[in-house]
């Protein structure tokens, strides 16, 4: 995947804070909506170093994304009980915000990729991935990415928490 016109698309970033944000819609699952890309700790543009990580990102996708979705599975199948059994003693269905699921691409109705967050101060190809997911609504899930690779997974403060 690439952006049409990147200069065209950084002059249209907002300024949210401490970011810079912009819209981008990447395939995820079967997820339709656009996701927020997030520059953090920039003064007035986004550096070189985080456009590079944008890029590389956008020319990865497909494998960055395989491994996210793996990891979250696996980290889901692994506490998935702990989930059904609090959403049932809740009194709520736990068939509906946590299901037993056979695969990685049955979480897409119960989960949403909603933001990318690329640090400045950081070496190319560090990242972060935020999701919000049913079966936990109030922490999320996030994915760090460092020099491409996974680094670790856990609630979503995860991906937008850099040292």
């Amino acid at each position: 995947m690439q952006l049409e016109n990147l200069a065209e698309w950084l002059e249209g970033l907002r300024k949210e804070d401490d970011l810079l944000v912009g819209e981008l819609h990447v395939p995820f699952l079967q997820q339709k909506e656009s996701i927020e890309v997030c520059f953090v700790g920039q003064k007035r543009a986004v550096t070189e170093s985080q456009q590079k990580t944008l890029l590389g990102y956008l020319e990865q996708l497909d494998t960055i994304h395989q491994q996210a979705v793996e990891r979250i599975f696996t980290d889901y199948q692994t506490n998935v009980d702990i989930y059904r059994r609090a959403f049932q003693e809740w009194g709520e269905d736990p068939d509906e915000h946590a299901p037993l699921v056979n695969s990685a691409e049955d979480l897409a109705p119960v989960m949403l990729y909603q933001s990318l967050f690329i640090p400045s101060w950081k070496d190319v190809g560090t990242f972060g991935m935020g999701f919000w997911a049913k079966w936990e609504v109030e922490h999320g899930v996030g994915i760090k990415f460092e020099s491409w690779r996974l680094l670790e997974a856990g609630e979503n403060s995860v991906h937008f928490c850099f040292e």
